[in-house]
């Protein structure tokens, strides 16, 4: 659905520029969104805007929260990601997405439609639309130094909002994106294929993970119920009783994020470290 879409300068298409807020670095680990900001042009028109705290159902990690000041607090009674998912697929249709460090955006995105079910007409669980990532075209095609959003803002002489919040950050990514996309054109790149070329490739949404799990597992998933397991962490093994929320892979390593009673929060477990489990 996108072919025609590549041939497009960047400005005249559609396209949505996209930053989350995260409660950690790693959403293989069980980090989560916590913010999300898009805006939305068409012709190089601002169309829509959209912004969102989230519940995450997690807590913040203290190092997230010292980067983009937002605290446990600040997510009291905010919708999930499940909630605004159907708006979000509204803003995102037909569109490029653009953000500076697309891929760990997209990752968060994935992960975030992964766990709230939705599966596009495809049978696959993310959205499948191109990302550019302006981070990409700074470090192949500028010298600025540094290529963190507020630098490359500073030489381009972009106006900044307040750093680290998702809807700030958008508006100083288009307004870099557009005169990226202006200095480029210098250089023969044109339209959107030009760009993905440029930045090495496009960028895609990482597919939902596809796992084989023990079935005592599978049905502690489906059923909801709750597991008491044996788990060898490298600094000793402990029992912990557990309701499994969902599972992810990363490197080939499968990972459990579930709810731990015995800490009362989220916890993250390699599958491979599971001892033993049964039914609690």
């Amino acid at each position: 659905m996108y072919e025609d879409l590549l041939e497009k300068r960047p400005l005249s298409a559609p396209f949505v520029v996209l930053d989350t807020e995260t409660t950690g670095l790693h959403p293989h680990t069980g980090h989560r969104v916590v913010e999300i900001g898009a805006v939305r042009y068409e012709n190089g028109e601002k169309v829509a805007e959209f912004s969102h705290l989230l519940q995450p159902g997690r807590r913040m990690d203290p190092d997230a929260s010292r980067v983009n000041g937002i605290d446990d607090i600040d997510l009291l009674g905010k919708p999930t990601f499940a909630d605004i998912a159907p708006d979000l697929l509204t803003m995102l249709d037909g569109a490029l997405l653009v953000a500076h460090n697309a891929a760990f955006d997209a990752g968060f995105v994935g992960m975030e439609f992964f766990v709230s079910g939705y599966t596009n007409e495809n049978g696959n669980g993310v959205p499948d639309n191109p990302w550019l990532c302006t981070l990409l075209l700074a470090r192949h095609h500028f010298y600025f130094g540094r290529n963190n959003l507020s630098n490359i803002a500073r030489h381009l002489n972009v106006r900044m909002g307040r750093a680290h919040r998702a809807l700030n950050d958008v508006y100083m990514t288009a307004e870099i994106f557009k005169r990226m996309t202006q200095k480029l054109a210098d250089h023969k790149i044109i339209t959107i294929a030009d760009l993905l070329h440029a930045q090495g490739g496009a960028i895609y949404t990482p597919r939902s993970p596809q796992t084989d799990l023990p079935p005592l597992l599978a049905a502690a998933l489906e059923n909801g119920r709750s597991l008491h397991i044996r788990y060898a962490s490298p600094t000793g093994e402990s029992h912990r009783t557990i309701t499994p929320k969902y599972v992810t892979e990363n490197q080939g390593i499968i990972y459990l994020v579930a709810y731990c009673h015995t800490r009362e929060d989220q916890r993250t477990f390699r599958l491979d470290r599971i001892v033993s489990a049964d039914f609690s």
